[in-house]
């Protein structure tokens, strides 16, 4: 007999990016500020010990030089978590870490449950109209059958089908997925059908793209180096490619797609205003 579960795309399978704020809050848990304990899986069955372990260890030998918190075990146990997602394991979780203390050595053991391996099913597309279902099933680029990888579904859905409707204009694309689980009991292996539900959203036209911090002479070269136009659809490559034009000019320090540009939409007229925030180079200032 099969057992269905249906829930959030978002929640099981999308690679999180996870900012750290560490130290902020100024409370911790109880082994917060002591050393670094020694660690240990509980539960495993596919997976061994030593890959599990070390994960969490290179992930927090990145922070050899600070002290050692709970905060940063939290996000390297989420990027263990996330591992075990794009094996194929999409249920896959982690439990609440249990200490003991032992002749002075802090000992810390994460309980685990893999769970069952997870292979493509049926994927289907509702609501696309801009790009057809077979042109987002590429860019996702798995297969019925394939291993379930959450991380190659996630990057597929909110990165590289995201960049394909931002190139064409429509920069407020968004995506749900739910997947339905299909497990036989007992079974190490299941089948995840996925419904994916589109929202295209406008198409947005450029309006303006303005400069600020440097004379006309300087902004009207760069604007030469500018592959987009005002007028013209929004292209979020081309975009990307006038900025680094725009960088190779040296005229300026070097900017940032996303740090020195405002994006200002109106939504109203699906218009966008790109505004350039210059720094001017000092070397290039200093030549005769």
């Amino acid at each position: 007999m099969f057992q269905t579960l249906s829930c959030s795309f978002r929640s099981t399978i999308k690679v999180f990016s996870l900012p750290l704020v560490l130290g902020v809050l100024g409370v911790f848990s109880a082994h917060a500020q002591e050393a670094r304990p020694v660690f240990d899986v509980d539960g495993n069955k596919v997976f061994t010990k030593p890959e599990l372990l070390d994960i969490v260890n290179k992930c927090l030998d990145r922070w050899s030089d600070t002290p050692y918190t709970t905060e940063k075990l939290d996000y390297c146990l989420h990027v263990l978590t996330n591992h075990l997602h794009e094996k194929g394991y999409l249920q896959a979780h982690l439990g609440k870490t249990l200490y003991d203390q032992n002749e002075n050595v802090l000992r810390a053991t994460i309980p685990l449950e893999e769970g069952a391996l997870y292979r493509m099913g049926e994927i289907k597309i509702a609501d696309a109209k801009v790009l057809a279902p077979a042109q987002i099933l590429d860019l996702i680029n798995l297969k019925t059958g394939d291993i379930a990888d959450g991380d190659k579904l996630s990057t597929g859905l909110y990165e590289r089908v995201k960049e394909a409707y931002s190139n064409l204009g429509y920069i407020q694309y968004t995506a749900e997925a739910t997947p339905t689980f299909l497990l036989k009991d007992g079974a190490a292996e299941g089948v995840v059908d996925l419904a994916i539900t589109i929202d295209e959203g406008q198409q947005f036209k450029i309006r303006t793209i303005k400069f600020i911090g440097g004379d006309k002479a300087a902004t009207d070269l760069l604007r030469k180096e500018l592959m987009v136009h005002d007028g013209e659809v929004f292209n979020q490559d081309l975009w990307k490619q006038s900025i680094i034009r725009m960088n190779n000019s040296g005229l300026f320090d070097p900017l940032d797609v996303d740090k020195d540009v405002d994006y200002k939409t109106d939504e109203k007229v699906a218009l966008i205003d790109l505004t350039i925030r210059l720094r001017k180079n000092a070397a290039a200032a200093n030549k005769p």
